[in-house]
């Protein structure tokens, strides 16, 4: 007998078409993925606008009104061969017209449910239902324009189907328990963390992004430039009136170089407030008894649920500003497949809760993990020997390189920049060394690692799949070595252990999983 929850989101055998303004959504989609794919093209053509006038070009108009039209009709073509349906807890859908795709998605293999609801569904109640599996290396299906109630039941019937599978129940479980589990779930969500319009000011100050905005603009330099010129120009900065008499002391020209990289680097910041803002405005995180809900967005609105089972380890993360203002960022982290580097908004993998103080990130750990202290307990320090293998290996060959390449031209001049740069490298790698260490309890493993900031990691010893010791000959003739642990979550590594540690450290993390029998999902 399916359950009330399962019945309330079956379509039944017909397959369903999505809500018209989906085309809205496939147009978009559409468009960023040509930008995405043919970006390299695209900046040629930005470029070469500046020798060339396209616009008085006899084909320009045509062009883009065929653009125009490809467009619009991509859009209708996707949302009409796109059809779902819903039945027997499984998610069926079939897309595309000459590549097509049929997805057969079992309720209990979804890793993860997001709910989105882009700018253009703001003013409509449909939404789109992400939904990703622990098989997969990227998003598994999409239904991009549905309601959002409908949404919301979807959601509570996939989480129901993965609790009863994962604690072995049948679907032969009656109606009522069903929906006291259901309303329990809503009932029991409490909020944990909020962050709040200054913690995100801070976020955007800690995690400047805007580089990755100055890379696209790449082929707009020229026009850009212009305008910063005539703009600076305006406000009395202009270079060829400043050398216009060519008696400019030292400190006039220092100002005016001060004054300009201040312009420039408050621009960025606005730039990377204004994203952080966007982004995780009205950040709020929420949790059930077996699960996280995460729910940000000024302009498109998202609902992200992690399951707490699913968490293999916890990272909380320190820029140097960030360490500076004590801040930090806490990401929960679950099974990873591929190696595809995701913006940490879109990850399917990772959760994150923006700048956050330490006290808040130990509680965020201690409510994961119980009893964690990531950041109360005491770090052990690698061996001093990882310091003389960075500085033989890298620091030093490269400077002895740049001075053997400079002296013939600069004489021993280049040595007032080769030894100062090398010391430099020295000092990072120190500071390096500083920051690692390990520490290990009868329940977690803990790392610390960073160089002007601070990262720090923790996971279950049972959650680990694999440990891994590896030795070079140098390491061998020292009693050192790197131990590896490999979670669902992806690898890390502690370097430079003594011998006995490294497989004390790998002893006591298989004996938690071999003994404890405990599900790391």
């Amino acid at each position: 007998m399916r359950s009330q929850q399962e019945a309330a989101v079956s379509t039944g055998v017909n397959w369903r078409r999505l809500a018209p303004i989906a085309v809205i959504y496939f147009i978009v989609s559409n468009v960023l993925s040509f930008i995405r794919q043919f970006i390299v093209v695209l900046s040629v053509l930005a470029w070469s606008a500046s020798s060339f006038d396209y616009q008085q070009s006899f084909w320009f108009i045509p062009v883009m009104v065929a653009i125009f039209l490809a467009t619009i009709v991509s859009g209708v073509v996707s949302y009409w061969f796109y059809q779902y349906r819903i039945r027997n807890e499984h998610i069926e859908i079939r897309s595309g017209l000459f590549r097509r795709r049929n997805i057969n998605l079992p309720f209990w293999r979804i890793q993860n449910v997001k709910i989105e609801q882009p700018f253009y569904y703001r003013l409509t109640h449909y939404t789109v239902v992400v939904l990703d599996t622990a098989g997969s290396s990227g998003e598994e299906a999409k239904i991009v324009a549905v309601e959002r109630d409908y949404a919301q039941q979807l959601r509570q019937a996939v989480l129901i189907s993965g609790r009863q599978h994962q604690a072995g129940t049948t679907e032969d479980k009656a109606p009522e328990t069903v929906d006291t589990a259901t309303s329990s779930l809503a009932d029991d969500e409490k909020v944990i963390n909020r962050r709040s319009l200054s913690d995100l000011i801070i976020h955007g100050l800690t995690n400047n992004r805007v580089w990755i905005l100055l890379g696209a603009l790449t082929p707009f330099y020229d026009e850009i430039s212009g305008f910063i010129y005539d703009f600076v120009d305006d406000l009395g900065l202009s270079m060829d009136a400043l050398f216009a008499d060519q008696q400019v002391l030292w400190w006039q020209v220092g100002l005016y170089v001060i004054s300009t990289m201040l312009l420039i680097l408050s621009v960025m910041a606005m730039v990377s407030v204004a994203g952080s803002v966007i982004t995780y405005y009205n950040y709020t995180l929420t949790r059930t008894s077996d699960r996280y809900i995460r729910r940000s967005g000024l302009f498109s609105l998202q609902e992200v649920s992690m399951r707490e089972s699913r968490i293999q380890m916890i990272s909380v993360r320190q820029d140097w500003l960030d360490y500076l203002l004590k801040r930090a960022n806490f990401f929960f982290e679950q099974n990873k497949t591929g190696d595809k580097q995701e913006q940490e908004l879109h990850a399917t993998h990772k959760m994150l809760v923006p700048s956050v103080t330490l006290a808040e990130a130990q509680a965020l750990a201690t409510d994961a993990m119980p009893d964690n202290k990531v950041y109360q307990t005491g770090y052990s320090r690698i061996s001093t020997r990882f310091i003389s293998r960075w500085i033989l290996t890298l620091a030093l060959p490269a400077c002895a390189l740049v001075s053997a390449m400079g002296y013939a031209r600069e004489g021993w001049h280049i040595f007032l920049v080769t030894i100062p740069a090398f010391m430099l490298a020295c000092a990072g790698i120190y500071l390096r060394w500083r920051r690692w260490g390990f520490a290990c309890d009868d329940t977690y493993c803990y790392i610390r690692k960073g160089m002007a900031g601070i990262d720090r990691y923790s996971f279950a010893l049972f959650k680990v799949q694999q440990v891994a010791l590896t030795q070079s000959v140098l390491m061998q003739r020292r009693g050192l070595a790197n131990v590896h642990f490999i979670l669902a979550s992806g690898s890390i590594t502690i370097p430079y252990l003594p011998y006995a540690v490294a497989t004390e450290l790998a002893d006591k993390a298989l004996w938690h999983a071999e003994s404890g029998r405990r599900s790391w999902m």
